[in-house]
């Protein structure tokens, strides 16, 4: 297996996501996949992965980085586009793509598609407001810094390339417009229970079990 000296501020969390996919999960759905790179994560405890992206050169670039033993199910669409059965997924992840959507209501589309005791997990941004908020900012810099720099190192010892270079262009970028305050509202309403806390890297984390199945 080629070395991984890659790192970003998604998949930092990458570990934390992994950890909310419940014992059994059989059916997951990735939400925003981008070039997949959390979905070939996904299939490695999944047995079935289904991921979908708006921006067909993500889906592309996607294609071909996934080996086809993963079976991972990838489709150019957004939320509001998919047809998902209701109850079908055991897990849902979705990374730093719904403040591309409106909250509440692909919350609620979400919600529907999972199983009883099912999970959604999202690591998404947020708008900063406030002091909380500056101070977080700012203690992010220096790991973000010292991470960097010894990836840097790493790659010119081992001449393991960045692979960020090699990723196609295409995926948008868009500034969210919820603060964290205003996401907290929005959950409450959608999602009873949530979890939700503010974490390092302009980042957020969300998760939430569905009523009923067996606790892991």
């Amino acid at each position: 297996m080629p070395l991984d000296l890659s790192w970003n501020h998604n998949t930092h969390y990458h570990p934390w996501l992994l950890r909310q996919v419940p014992a059994g999960a059989e059916r997951a759905l990735d939400v925003g996949c981008g070039s997949g790179r959390f979905a070939r994560v996904l299939a490695g405890q999944v047995a079935q992965v289904d991921a979908f992206d708006p921006a067909p050169a993500m889906i592309e670039d996607a294609t071909e980085r996934t080996p086809t033993r993963l079976g991972i199910d990838y489709t150019v669409a957004r939320l509001a586009e998919m047809d998902l059965e209701p109850g079908r997924y055991h897990f849902i992840s979705a990374v730093s793509s719904l403040h591309h959507m409106p909250c509440t209501e692909s919350l609620d589309a979400l919600v529907k598609a999972l199983a009883p005791g099912g999970v959604l997990a999202v690591v998404g941004l947020y708008r900063p407001e406030g002091p909380v908020d500056a101070a977080t900012t700012a203690a992010a810099l220096l790991p973000q810094w010292t991470i960097g720099a010894g990836l840097a190192a790493a790659r010119a010892v081992t001449g393991v390339r960045d692979p960020s270079h090699a990723t196609k262009s295409g995926m948008p970028v868009r500034d969210p417009d919820m603060s964290l305050r205003e996401i907290g509202v929005a959950a409450a309403l959608a999602l009873p229970g949530a979890v939700l806390r503010r974490r390092l890297f302009w980042r957020y984390t969300l998760s939430w079990r569905s009523p009923g199945g067996t606790d892991a």
